[in-house]
């Protein structure tokens, strides 16, 4: 009996041992290697176990706990970029450039409300504060602070806001144009300085987690004049804003309040002075 024992604490040992090893590999960007990459080994769950950093050549080596987990690299200005590991050793990452906020350092806010609108998120009831910029004479940006999780989430350009009707037909469609971090700053109290760090992700610290404090990512849903107008002029044809998904009866879904419309109608008037 202490002889299989034995023999099962060995291969099991063995087992544990051989999930663990040692990575490296170099990064590099259009305009060649990149200093100081954040490695971080992180399982399904984007729970992270070891973490490095690439020298000042993009070059990076580390152990990892387990061989079946993934790579995630992350560099301010960059996109995040995740690469399941299934036992590779050696790892020649390329990272794109980040999709940052074209209203950084322009003027503040047109209007802002925290009761634009109201709905559900995963089953709780929310009030969801949010705020119209203009980007120039025919395009304007719907900032819609979406809570987070994790500081090392992130809310990628290319999602989108779906603006449904009575019958929940697609009315229009704003992409999300940046990509935003999370920062510990609440809708109400966030400026300019706090929006250029969840886009260059400078908040960022690895290994953090900051689950005492809540966390805000701040994308900005593009959209044009003519759509301002329309809805302006037919209010009951806006019913609910769904945000990523399009027929979920439990996931982000916004109605508008009687202060939807009326912010809209000022942020019009204000776009013709």
């Amino acid at each position: 009996m202490k002889t299989v024992l034995t023999s099962l604490l060995l291969l099991l040992s063995a087992s544990l041992l051989a999930q663990r090893q040692n990575v490296s590999g170099r990064i590099s960007g259009p305009n060649g290697r990149i200093p100081n990459v954040s490695v971080r080994e992180i399982d399904a769950n984007r729970r992270i176990y070891n973490h490095t950093k690439a020298d000042k050549n993009g070059l990076f080596s580390f152990q990892v706990r387990d061989a079946q987990h993934s790579l995630q690299f992350f560099a301010p200005g960059y996109r995040t970029f995740t690469h399941k590991m299934l036992g590779q050793k050696s790892f020649n990452v390329t990272l794109e450039p980040r999709r940052t906020s074209p209203l950084i350092g322009s003027e503040r806010l047109v209007l802002k409300s925290d009761g634009l609108f109201c709905g559900i998120y995963m089953g709780t009831d929310v009030k969801q504060m949010a705020w119209v910029e203009q980007l120039n004479d025919t395009l304007f940006t719907l900032i819609l602070p979406v809570k987070m999780d994790r500081i090392t989430d992130e809310y990628p350009a290319g999602r989108t806001v779906m603006v449904l009707t009575d019958m929940d037909q697609l009315l229009m469609q704003w992409e999300n144009v940046v990509d935003a971090y999370p920062v510990d700053v609440a809708p109400y109290e966030v400026n300019d300085y706090h929006l250029a760090q969840t886009y260059s992700g400078d908040n960022y610290q690895p290994g953090a987690t900051m689950e005492d404090k809540p966390l805000y990512a701040y994308p900005h849903f593009q959209f044009t004049k003519s759509d301002l107008e329309y809805i302006v002029q037919h209010p009951n044809a806006l019913r609910r804003l769904a945000m990523d998904t399009y027929k979920a009866d439990n996931y982000w879904n916004l109605y508008p309040t009687g202060q939807t419309i009326e912010l809209l109608s000022q942020v019009l008037k204000t776009s013709k002075k």
